[in-house]
C-alpha cells in the first residue's frame, strides 16, 4: 500500500512539472515582460500612498518595458520612462524608446517625447520630436503610428528624411 501511494504522488508530480512546462514553453499567447512594471507599480503605490498630502495618481508606472516577437521571430522592444494608464489596453507614455530588432540582428530604433501605446496589439502612436534611426538613414517627423502586426510605420506632418548625401521632406511617409 505505501509503495502505491509513493507512485501515485511521483506520477502526479509528473504530470504537474509537464504540464506547466507545456504552459510556459509551447503556449502561443505572446511573450509580455511585465515583471519590471508589476515591481516598479508596487513600489511607486507605496511611496504614492505615504504622501496623502499631495495629489496622486495610482495609474502611473515608471520604466516600464514591453517586449513582443511577430512571426518572423523580429522582436519589438518599447520602454518608456513614465506611463500612464489610459483605460483598459491603452498606456500614455513619455521619454519612449523602441526597438525593432530583426532576425539578421539589424536594428531600427525609434525615440520620441509622447507615445500611445495599445498594450494588446502593440500598436503605438509616437507623437512630438520623433526620430527613427535605421543603419545611416534618419527620419524625423512630428507624428509617427507604428502598426507592429500589419508591419507599417506612418510618418505624418512635417517629415525629415536625411541620409549620406539625401535630405527630403514631405508630409506623409508609408514604410512597409
Amino acid at each position: 500500500m505505501f509503495k502505491t501511494s509513493i507512485q501515485l504522488v511521483l506520477l502526479l508530480t509528473l504530470i504537474l512539472i509537464i504540464f506547466f512546462v507545456s504552459q510556459k514553453y509551447f503556449s502561443n499567447e505572446d511573450s509580455i515582460n511585465e515583471a519590471n512594471n508589476t515591481i516598479t507599480l508596487n513600489k511607486s503605490e507605496n511611496s504614492l500612498s505615504k504622501k496623502n498630502s499631495e495629489k496622486s495618481n495610482n495609474n502611473e508606472i515608471i520604466n516600464l518595458t514591453f517586449e513582443k516577437f511577430d512571426s518572423n521571430g523580429n522582436m519589438y522592444l518599447i520602454k518608456a520612462k513614465k506611463g500612464i494608464l489610459a483605460g483598459e489596453y491603452n498606456i500614455n507614455m513619455s521619454m519612449v524608446e523602441a526597438s525593432l530588432i530583426y532576425t539578421n540582428n539589424e536594428k531600427l530604433t525609434i525615440y520620441s517625447n509622447e507615445a500611445v501605446f495599445n498594450k494588446e496589439n502593440f500598436e503605438t502612436i509616437f507623437s512630438n520630436n520623433v526620430k527613427l534611426i535605421y543603419q545611416d538613414q534618419k527620419l524625423e517627423s512630428d507624428s509617427l503610428e507604428f502598426l507592429f502586426d500589419k508591419n507599417i510605420a506612418i510618418f505624418r506632418d512635417k517629415v525629415r528624411y536625411y541620409n549620406q548625401n539625401i535630405e527630403a521632406f514631405a508630409d506623409t511617409v508609408i514604410i512597409n
